[in-house]
């Protein structure tokens, strides 16, 4: 072994560290050195019941970029744990956060198209923070989700959508606003987010 390239169990111990700064040292080691062994180590984890554990590797997999997209849309199919699709939805937010996720149209659709129709609040919120990362594209969600019966859906896309710079935006949250047929909360929250914005 090279005496420049660090041990798997060396990076695993910076890993473990409770120094954020080590940690992303440790995520870099990572993806130079030991991709294959720590993706399978950080998947591992993310139904973790221990949650600076399972949040650690959810950041340590955001690393990897683009190279861990497909993986990590299987992973949310192949289960029905909450944590986990949770903890998938976490990584694609990173990385949507990094990278233009373009190559990945028809799977990224599929996991919105799944995610959004969840009741669980995680999800939802997760869901949300995805398609704002994503931005302008999707918005077409983002608009049909403030009109949600579910509220907190509704005031999270409404949040979301008012973060994002395209010049429909501020006509369709005034639209919202004078929608009488939505919950008064959802209207007060468009009328917040529209006030901000102008502020």
């Amino acid at each position: 072994m090279n005496k420049n390239i660090p041990t798997i169990n060396d990076v695993l111990a910076d890993f473990d560290h409770p120094n954020p700064n080590i940690n992303r040292c440790a995520f870099k080691n990572m993806k130079e050195f030991w991709p294959r062994e720590s993706i399978v180590i950080l998947i591992r984890n993310l139904d973790s019941r221990n949650i600076p554990l399972r949040r650690k590797s959810v950041k340590a997999l955001g690393y990897f970029g683009i190279s861990i997209v497909k993986d990590i849309i299987q992973l949310y199919f192949s289960s029905k744990d909450n944590i986990l699709k949770v903890s998938c939805l976490k990584v694609l937010v990173i990385v949507a956060s990094n990278y233009c996720l373009n190559d990945f149209k028809e799977e990224m659709k599929k996991v919105i198209d799944a995610a959004i129709k969840d009741q669980s609040v995680e999800i939802i919120l997760s869901t949300i923070s995805l398609l704002r990362q994503i931005g302008e594209e999707s918005l077409p969600y983002l608009k049909a989700l403030c009109r949600d019966k579910n509220v907190l859906k509704a005031k999270a896309a409404i949040t979301a959508i008012s973060e994002i710079p395209e010049m429909s935006v501020d006509p369709f949250l005034k639209s919202i606003i004078s929608d009488s047929s939505l919950d008064n909360l959802v209207r007060e929250s468009a009328y917040e987010a529209l006030n901000f914005k102008v502020n």
